[in-house]
C-alpha cells in the first residue's frame, strides 16, 4: 500500500471511524490493500492503516475457496475500553496490547457475545458507539450463525464434534469421570482441536485444586474427547459442562463435601481407611485394598520420601475472577449459559446455598477455600499406609476417623504392676515434657523398652494396646524387614526412626533377637549390623518397643541403651482363664460355655495367640452348625490341632 509522503495525519491512533481492508490470495503472499471486485466491496484508501479504528484481513477459505475473514486488528482506544470489560477474567486475552488481533473463527467473541451486545447498547459516548457499531456489523455475520446452530443443538440435548468448542467456555466448570471412576469437576482454561495417529480429538486444557500439606494451588491437566460422526447426546460425552450433569444438585453436594474434607485433611492426620488405594514407589504403582486400616495423611512427607508432589500454581488471582462471575455467567451474558439457562440456574442455586453459609461462617476466609474451589478439589490425598508400609494415594471419601479400642489395654493379661509401670513410662515419653538430655546434645532423648518372653504371652499385644490407650500411630515391623546388608539396614532403620519421630508414633520392632545377641569376633557381617543398630538407637528421639522370644547371651552394649526390660513369664492357669473369657466374650455370638467349661479349657498349656486362633475357629464352626458356641466345638478344634480327631 502506497502512502503520500506529504500526508498529514488527521486522526490519532485508531481514532478514524474507518475500516482498513486487506487481502491476500494465499498464506505465502503479503497483505495488500483490498481491491474492489465483482463482490461490490468498498475501496478503503487514502489514510494510514494505523489511524483506522480496525484493520480487517480476508483471504480465500481453504475448503470453499470463497473470500472469508482471517482476522481483525483493533486500534481504537475507545473500543479497547469496552473489550476490556467484555473479556474480564478471560486468561488468554490481554486487551491492553497495541496490536490487539482477533483471528477467525472468533471464539472469544462467541463466548461473550451477549455481554458485548449489552455493552454496545448501553454505550453513551457517540464516538465509541460508532466504533462499536462498525465492529458489530463485521462480527455479527460470523457469530450469529453459530448461536443459532447452538440453540438448535442444545434444545435437543445433542452436539456434533465440530461444535464441541461452542459448549465449552473458558473458566467454565467441567464434569468428568476419572479413569478410576471418581467424579471430578475441573475448571476449563482453553480448548482446541487436534489430531494424532489415533485420529482427531477435541482437547480441554483444565486445572483442579490440590494440596501439599500446608497450602492449596492449581494443577494443570488435560481431557480429550475423540471424534465422532453425526451428533451425540451431551450426557454421553466423556466431559460435559458441569451444570448439564443430570443430577447436578446431588453432585455438587457430594463434591463440595469432599472438597471440604480435603481442606480439613491437608496436613498431618492419623486416620482410618477402607477401600482401594494406590501404592506408589519408584519401581511400581499398584492398586491395593484394605478394611479399617490405619493410615498417616501427610502430603508434605509423601513428596519427600514417596513420589514428587504436584507443582501448585497460585490461586491469588481467583478473587478477581470471582467478583465478575455473577455478571459474566448469569445466563444472559454468556451464549453457552443462555442456551442452557434452566440447567445453569439450578447449578448456581445449589452453589449459592454454600456461598451464604460461608458468608456467615466465622472461619478465616484467607485460609479457607470458596465453595466453587471446593468443587475443583482432587479426590485424592497422599500419605502412608501403616499396614503395607507403602507411600500411597488415598481417596478422600474413604478416609474416616479411627475407632479406638477402648478396652485393649485393660484386657491385656500381665503380672500385677507391669501395666502400671509401662503406662507411666509411655505417658511421660509421649508428652515430651522431660528435657533431660545427654552430655552430647541429641543423644538419649528416646525411650526404649525391651519385652522378652515365650511366643504368645502378650509382648506384641502390649505395644498394640499401648498405642490404642495413648491414641498414637503404631509403626510395627519385624527385624527381617530392615534388609540383609549393613547398608540396607542402616537406610531402612534411619528412615523408619525419622518417620516415627516426625509422626510421634510408637515403634514396634518385633523379633529383633538377631540384633540383641552378643557379638562374636568371627562374624564380622553380623557385628556390623549390630553396630549400626546401636548407633541408631543412641540418637532415636521417640518411643520404641523391642520384642524378643528368648536371648541366652544378651549383648552388654544394649544394657545402657534399653531403659526398661520386662520379662513375660509363661501363662499360668489364671492368666489363660482370663484370656479364654476375653476372646469368648468378644462379638455378638451366642455362647453356652459355663464357668466349669472355661476352667477345663484353662488347664490346656497353650499361649494367648493359640487361644485366640482356637476360639476364632470354633466360632466359625458353631456358625456353620447354626448353634451357640459350646465346649464341644472348642474340643473338636483342639483335637484337630493335636492330631487326635478321628472324624467321628
Amino acid at each position: 500500500m502506497s502512502v503520500d509522503s506529504d500526508y498529514v495525519p488527521e486522526f490519532g491512533l485508531g481514532m478514524r471511524p474507518k475500516i482498513q481492508q486487506l487481502y491476500r490470495p494465499d498464506d505465502r503472499s503479503p497483505w495488500n490493500e483490498w481491491i474492489a471486485d465483482n463482490s461490490g466491496t468498498d475501496i478503503e484508501a487514502g489514510s494510514y492503516a494505523q489511524e483506522c479504528a480496525f484493520i480487517v484481513r480476508r483471504e480465500p477459505h481453504p475448503s470453499t475457496n470463497q473470500v472469508a475473514l482471517h482476522s481483525i486488528t483493533v486500534h481504537s482506544p475507545l473500543i479497547k475500553k469496552v473489550l476490556d470489560d467484555t473479556f474480564v477474567g478471560f486468561e488468554s486475552l490481554n486487551t491492553h496490547l497495541k496490536q490487539l488481533t482477533f483471528k477467525a473463527p472468533f471464539h472469544p467473541f462467541y463466548y461473550r457475545w451477549h455481554r458485548f451486545e449489552k455493552l454496545r447498547l448501553e454505550e453513551q459516548d457517540q464516538d465509541t458507539k460508532k466504533h462499536l457499531d462498525m465492529l458489530y456489523s463485521i462480527l455479527s455475520e460470523e457469530i450469529l450463525p453459530h448461536i443459532e446452530a447452538m440453540k438448535d443443538l442444545t434444545k435437543n440435548n445433542v452436539i456434533s464434534f465440530n461444535y464441541l468448542w461452542a459448549i465449552f467456555a473458558p473458566n467454565m466448570e467441567v464434569y468428568t469421570k476419572h479413569l478410576d471412576g471418581q467424579d471430578r469437576i475441573v475448571s476449563l482454561r482453553d480448548s482446541r482441536y487436534g489430531a494424532s495417529m489415533s485420529g482427531e480429538f477435541f482437547s480441554l486444557e483444565c486445572r483442579y485444586i490440590d494440596c501439599d500439606g500446608s497450602s492449596f494451588g492449581y494443577v494443570s491437566t488435560s481431557l480429550e474427547i475423540g471424534a465422532f460422526d453425526g451428533v451425540k447426546k451431551l450426557v454421553d460425552l466423556d466431559a460435559i459442562p458441569s451444570h448439564l450433569y443430570p443430577d447436578v444438585e446431588r453432585l455438587v453436594d457430594r463434591l463440595h463435601a469432599r472438597g471440604e474434607k480435603l481442606e480439613q485433611l491437608n496436613g498431618f492426620h492419623h486416620m482410618s481407611y477402607s477401600g482401594f488405594y494406590t501404592a506408589r514407589s519408584s519401581r511400581q504403582v499398584r492398586q491395593r485394598h484394605v478394611e479399617s486400616s490405619r493410615i498417616i495423611i501427610d502430603p508434605h512427607t509423601f513428596s519427600i520420601y514417596g513420589m514428587p508432589g504436584p507443582n501448585l500454581e497460585s490461586m491469588e488471582s481467583d478473587s478477581n475472577v470471582d467478583l465478575a462471575d455473577d455478571d459474566l455467567f448469569d445466563g444472559t451474558h454468556c451464549v453457552i449459559y443462555q442456551a442452557t439457562s434452566q440447567a445453569f440456574r439450578k447449578f448456581q442455586k445449589v452453589l449459592q446455598k454454600y456461598e451464604k453459609h460461608r458468608e456467615t461462617s466465622l472461619l478465616d476466609r484467607s485460609k479457607s477455600l470458596t465453595p466453587k474451589q471446593r468443587l475443583l478439589c482432587t479426590p485424592i490425598i497422599r500419605g502412608y499406609c501403616l499396614a503395607s508400609k507403602t507411600w500411597a494415594e488415598f481417596y478422600v471419601e474413604n478416609v474416616g476417623p479411627i475407632r479406638w479400642s477402648e478396652n485393649a489395654f485393660a484386657m491385656l493379661v500381665l503380672p500385677h504392676g507391669y501395666k502400671d509401670i509401662i503406662c507411666a513410662f509411655v505417658q511421660e515419653q509421649m508428652s515430651r515434657d522431660d528435657e533431660f538430655d545427654d552430655v552430647v546434645s541429641g543423644k538419649g532423648l528416646g525411650f526404649i523398652m525391651l519385652l522378652s518372653g515365650e511366643p504368645g504371652v502378650g509382648k506384641t499385644l502390649t505395644a498394640e494396646s499401648v498405642a490404642e490407650e495413648m491414641r498414637q500411630p503404631l509403626y510395627s515391623m519385624s527385624a527381617g524387614e530392615l534388609g540383609e546388608t549393613a547398608a540396607e539396614v542402616e537406610d531402612s532403620l534411619e528412615l523408619v526412626l525419622e518417620l516415627t519421630t516426625k509422626w510421634n508414633a510408637i515403634l514396634l520392632l518385633d523379633e529383633c533377637d538377631i540384633f540383641l545377641e552378643a557379638r562374636m569376633t568371627n562374624d564380622i557381617r553380623r557385628n556390623r549390623l549390630i553396630s549400626i543398630f546401636l548407633k541408631q538407637l543412641e540418637y532415636y528421639r521417640g518411643l520404641m518397643f523391642l520384642t524378643s522370644n528368648h536371648i541366652s547371651n544378651f549383648d552388654t552394649a544394649f544394657e545402657s541403651r534399653i531403659h526398661l526390660t520386662i520379662h513375660y513369664p509363661a501363662l499360668d492357669a489364671m492368666s489363660r482363664l482370663h484370656i479364654w473369657k476375653t476372646f469368648i466374650g468378644m462379638g455378638d455370638l451366642e455362647s453356652r460355655l459355663s464357668d466349669k467349661d472355661l476352667d477345663i479349657l484353662a488347664k490346656n498349656e497353650i499361649n494367648g495367640r493359640q487361644i485366640k486362633n482356637i476360639v476364632k475357629t470354633a466360632r466359625l464352626l458353631s456358625k456353620q452348625k447354626k448353634a451357640p458356641l459350646a465346649l464341644e466345638h472348642i474340643e473338636m478344634v483342639l483335637k484337630v490341632k493335636e492330631g487326635t480327631f478321628d472324624g467321628v
